[in-house]
């Protein structure tokens, strides 16, 4: 019997996990013909992985279809996801797990950047805008940040992407944790650039105290500098999204899987050692 099991990230304020589980709701009911479809977190909140796999296995699933709710590849995609299902596989030998990759870079989220930034003043416009026809305005792209540098340059294809599509002049990206520039040395590069107006972009999908912490970092921003700093809403489980997971996951079911790192040399390295 089929399962699917979303993996979120998980997060320490509640409202983040509540709207995780809000989207995944609407992927499970394009995929109702799946009888068996659970949720779970890689951390900070409950169920874990495997706690998300033994409800699928106890509900009689032979088949499970992994799928992280993640924006980019990064560690959590390449190595915490994979470690638990090996865990997995050895725990339940006759049970047969497949695994997906993440959101990953898509122009449906290009498409959902713009209009974050058109809701926060953005004037609209459509197709690929002439250059005499941009702003000028800059834009923050702002990354959670990893130390894979896969996750990190994908990045920055977004931002490139989201410039080709936006009637903007300049663009940049920085990171909250693990990789610079930081959110700070964002700011000061984008400082030094003579656009009067930042529009500063979470790429993030939920809530939670990375949020809370730029709306008080622009606060003083706002309040030392000349410029015009706005802090956008987040990218968040937008309904467009919803379409994009569903893609993921029929092609896992179908085993079109187009990147899986389920036996990526550098993961099987790291768990067994140096190859000889």
């Amino acid at each position: 019997m089929q399962a699917i099991l979303y993996v979120g990230h998980g997060s320490r304020v509640k409202e983040g996990n509540e709207e995780l589980l809000t989207f995944v709701e609407k992927a499970k009911k394009k995929l109702s013909s799946i009888p068996i479809q659970e949720s779970c977190f890689i951390e900070l909140s409950d169920p874990s992985i495997a706690a998300g796999i033994e409800a699928c296995i106890n509900q009689g699933a032979t088949e499970v279809a992994v799928v992280p709710v993640l924006l980019l590849t990064a560690n959590h995609a390449k190595m915490d996801i994979p470690i638990e299902i090996d865990k997995a596989k050895k725990r339940y030998p006759h049970v047969n797990f497949t695994y997906g990759r993440p959101l990953g870079v898509e122009l449906t989220i290009i498409r959902i950047l713009k209009e974050r930034l058109e809701s926060a003043g953005l004037y609209s416009s459509k197709g690929r805008p002439e250059y005499d026809e941009r702003e000028p305005v800059s834009v923050l792209l702002v990354g959670r940040g990893s130390s894979d540098p896969d996750a990190n340059s994908d990045l920055v294809k977004i931002s490139r992407l989201l410039w080709e599509y936006s009637p903007i002049s300049d663009v940049d990206v920085c990171y909250i944790a693990a990789t610079r520039p930081t959110v700070n040395e964002g700011l000061e590069r984008i400082n030094r650039i003579p656009n009067k107006k930042v529009f500063v972009l979470p790429y993030l999908l939920f809530t939670g105290v990375l949020m809370k912490g730029l709306q008080e970092m622009l606060h003083t921003w706002n309040q030392n500098t000349e410029k015009e700093f706005i802090l956008c809403s987040y990218l968040g489980f937008d309904d467009e999204l919803v379409n994009v997971l569903v893609n993921r996951i029929e092609e896992l079911l179908r085993s079109e899987v187009k990147i899986n790192c389920d036996a990526c040399q550098f993961r099987l390295n790291h768990l067994e050692g140096p190859f000889t």
